[in-house]
């Protein structure tokens, strides 16, 4: 048998004795041990794992490569805002958007995002009235150029609400694109219902996301109580709407930080109306704790994370993304899951044997069941792999952000090494 790709002495689990894992057509074709040598394997690619994990690639459920490193074209005077604040100067940028420049930063940022392991990114992208629907052609053409070296999937994100004349007009464009610049459009639809000025408004939101979703036929993912405010509380509502539009297993909520500042018994009631619509949960670790809000009466300005624990523990499925990366609202990260992951490890205490193993299932398998993957170190599933550089599953969270192979479709897409020879070089 001539395979496409095989690693060899690969650990799949803590402890494991080494195998071979071999590839073919984009699947993974054999796990056990595979004879070498011979003519029929002339010419055939392998990868020495060294005993080390083997793991699925990384999915990054959530980002904004569309607004990625707009770091480099900020002043220092521009950083620091609050979201209201980043939400004003976002505008100011988009007014001299081009599709070029996009382009380069987001490709720059994708280019980072693979090295570090992700072979599939779900990303927002901003549909509104300032820069209409440019970003989406950048990007469209983006996920044409990277075809094969990651799977991108895109959500056309109302930043600036959907109760102003004109959006829903556009965010149906987005989804059923006329003009060809904008290949096959947007995958999904999202939602910010925050943006709106009152609570009653928000649910108006709410609603007329529900109803451009049905009528496209998309999945919904909505950026929802995104302060540690308890009256900013809206995933409720957004649990009972899924229910009642028939939406079950289609809607992924992201941030849901406020579910960390509500009573016990509340968050309590909350997460099994979560679990009864089949709604996924998106956390964005970094980002979130970084959101500023305004100081507000017996109101801390400080952010959180959502219930992690609470919900994987109620059978939810948990996935992560890096959400912005080096622009106005987040003017750090990398694009690494490795250090979203130890991020989310630290704020949640999330440090014992079984938290580890859900931290990288956080962090790939659950981000690949929202975007409809067939992940897993399995015969048969797609051969999306990555080779870490430590041989226990804490190791790969607490080491050094480097994967030194990342297979896309059983090809390797991405080969980096860091030893002492090479810092010395």
């Amino acid at each position: 048998m001539f395979y496409d790709l095989i690693i060899r002495n690969a650990r799949l689990e803590d402890g494991d004795m080494p195998v071979d894992i071999g590839m073919k057509d984009g699947n993974i074709l054999v796990i056990g041990t595979i004879a070498s040598g011979g003519p029929e394997h002339s010419g055939q690619t392998e990868i020495d794992a060294g005993n080390k994990l083997v793991i699925p690639g990384f999915v990054n459920s959530h980002t904004h490569l569309d607004k990625a490193d707009l770091l480099s074209r900020m002043r220092p005077d521009q950083f620091g805002g609050t979201l209201d604040e980043n939400r004003r100067l976002i505008r100011e940028f988009k007014e001299n958007y081009t599709i070029p420049g996009m382009k380069e930063r987001a490709g720059n940022v994708v280019r980072e995002m693979v090295r570090q392991g992700t072979t599939a990114i779900r990303t927002q992208v901003d549909i509104d009235l300032t820069a209409k629907l440019l970003p989406l052609t950048a990007i469209c053409e983006l996920k044409e150029e990277y075809d094969g070296i990651v799977d991108m999937e895109i959500c056309a994100f109302p930043q600036e609400g959907v109760l102003k004349p004109g959006t829903r007009e556009l965010l149906e464009e987005a989804l059923t694109p006329t003009d060809h610049r904008l290949k096959g459009g947007a995958d999904l639809l999202g939602g910010l219902p925050l943006v709106e000025k009152t609570g009653e408004e928000q649910k108006r939101h709410i609603n007329i996301l529900f109803e451009i979703a049905k009528k496209h036929d998309r999945g919904l993912e909505v950026q929802i109580d995104e302060s540690n405010d308890p009256e900013d509380f809206m995933l409720p509502y957004l649990a009972q709407k899924t229910i009642e539009e028939g939406y079950e297993g289609r809607v992924s909520a992201t941030h849901c930080i406020s579910l960390s500042k509500v009573c016990d018994e509340t968050a309590r009631e909350t997460i099994e109306k979560v679990k009864e619509a089949g709604i996924n949960i998106i956390v964005t670790p970094s980002c979130n704790l970084i959101t500023n809000f305004p100081d507000r009466q017996g109101f801390r300005p400080y952010n959180s994370i959502t219930r992690v624990k609470d919900l994987v523990e109620n059978g939810i499925n948990v996935a992560m993304g890096t959400d912005n990366i080096r622009d106005i609202f987040y003017p750090l990260g990398n694009g690494s899951m490795i250090r979203e992951m130890h991020v989310l490890a630290t704020t949640t205490r999330m440090s014992g044997i079984e938290d580890i193993a859900h931290l990288l299932s956080i962090a790939s398998l659950n981000g690949a069941r929202i975007m409809g993957l067939d992940y897993g170190v399995v015969i048969g599933r797609r051969a999306d792999l990555l080779v870490t550089n430590s041989a226990t599953k804490r190791g790969v969270i607490s080491g050094q952000e480097i994967i030194p192979y990342v297979v896309k479709n059983g090809r390797v897409v991405s080969q980096s090494q860091l030893t002492v020879e090479s810092l010395h070089a």
